[in-house]
């Protein structure tokens, strides 16, 4: 399946601002549970999140211990944090329509920061 950018940023809104340790049924509202599950293994694969998560091949939880956003996970979260450029983030992601992999990701959501800043310089 590939990554629903719109629950990889609902799944990092609810780790960022929640300051206590998730399990699996605390992303339970977010959606459709397949998606969140399949979000959760892509963020602790690319380094993201600092915890346990472990589905078994059927898609049951094993483990699921998510304490925080690791360094990495901070920094990107700071990327798409703004609802604007999380918007321009996501449409453009869409719109490609390829799985992109997280390297290639954060340079895309790098360059969508920078130009959305730099859109704010005014001419002279």
């Amino acid at each position: 399946m590939s990554r629903n950018y719109g629950v990889m940023c609902n799944v990092l809104d609810r780790i960022a601002k929640t300051r206590r340790h998730l399990e699996y049924d605390d992303f339970a509202n977010i959606q459709q549970r397949d998606r969140v599950r399949d979000e959760l293994k892509r963020l602790s694969a690319d380094g993201l999140i600092d915890g346990a998560v472990e589905f078994g091949a059927d898609g049951v939880c094993l483990v699921c211990a998510v304490k925080g956003l690791t360094d990495e996970g901070k920094a990107f979260y700071r990327l798409v944090e703004n609802a604007r450029v999380r918007e321009l983030a996501i449409s453009t992601l869409r719109e490609a329509d390829i799985d992109v992999p997280y390297p290639l990701l954060k340079e895309v959501c790098e360059e969508i920061v920078k130009r959305y800043v730099t859109s704010f310089i005014p001419k002279i």
